[in-house]
């Protein structure tokens, strides 16, 4: 399946994509030509230079070196949402689709609860009622989303609970818990790796959306959504300093989709036998 993935040019491209991004936030000062931080009042609005490749802002600090900065609290603060995220939904699902009964019931008329309620303003409430902080963003979209993911992953054990490995697995004594590790986890690993792609993307939009609300990463932190929000009072002046990050939004975003569609066709066992 792995080589399948490798042949598909669009996988190939999505996953250079994102490691390239990954890496050029990992080690931003390298990347960076100027500090992201430094204010210079008589050279804002600058236009494009060896300098300054994507011009200067309102402060004059250098746009590239700020959505490079960018990188690390728009995609990595994302993938600690996706964990979170895909981690509770995981128990969750696997406790009420392997065990059933008063568990099953339990944990999905909560889910059911939770997915009653549109989710973008139990975000906005919750982040709200905590504060505006980052990490109150992150806990907001935890709570919300993992109920999703729960329903998702329990109808996968489900399809499981009743295989003759783990029927045989029961019958010569082994724990629950091995069980659960042993077998359910790696029968459901594809389908958790594209739902852990596909949420990527989600909460990149997500954290980027609130903080251009200017209810996630705050000013003067480098943000992709915040530097949005700083640039729409001159978007007709100066419109590079709002399509850039609004550009790489988007292509980060399209970027985790793309490779969540790729790993499920290769996932796919119908297309495996084809």
């Amino acid at each position: 399946m792995f080589k399948k993935l490798l042949k598909n040019k669009t996988a190939v491209f999505c996953m250079a994509l994102i490691l390239l991004l990954s890496v050029m936030g990992i080690f931003a000062p390298l990347f960076a030509p100027n500090d992201p931080y430094e204010n210079d009042i008589m050279n804002k609005f600058a236009s494009y230079s060896l300098q300054y490749p994507l011009g200067t802002d309102q402060l004059g600090r250098c746009v590239f070196s700020r959505m490079i900065y960018g990188i690390r609290p728009t995609l990595f603060l994302s993938l600690v949402t996706m964990l979170g995220t895909i981690g509770l939904g995981t128990l969750m699902g696997l406790l009420a689709g392997y065990f059933k009964g008063t568990i099953d019931e339990v944990i999905m008329r909560i889910v059911d609860m939770m997915l009653s309620f549109p989710s973008q303003i139990m975000i906005l409430a919750i982040v709200a009622l905590l504060g505006v902080d980052i990490r109150n963003v992150i806990i907001a979209n935890i709570f919300i989303k993992w109920a999703w993911y729960a329903r998702m992953i329990r109808t996968n054990v489900v399809k499981y609970t009743d295989k003759n490995f783990v029927l045989f697995s029961r019958c010569i004594g082994s724990g629950e818990r091995f069980i659960l590790i042993r077998h359910m986890i790696p029968c459901i690993a594809s389908e958790m790796a594209v739902l852990a792609t596909l949420d990527i993307g989600w909460a990149v939009l997500n954290i980027s959306t609130l903080s251009f609300l200017g209810l996630g990463v705050q000013a003067p932190v480098p943000e992709w959504g915040a530097m949005l929000n700083e640039a729409k009072n001159v978007m007709t002046t100066n419109p590079i300093q709002m399509i850039a990050p609004g550009i790489a939004v988007v292509i980060l975003v399209a970027s985790f989709n793309l490779l969540g569609d790729c790993l499920r066709d290769a996932f796919d066992p119908k297309e495996a036998q084809i």
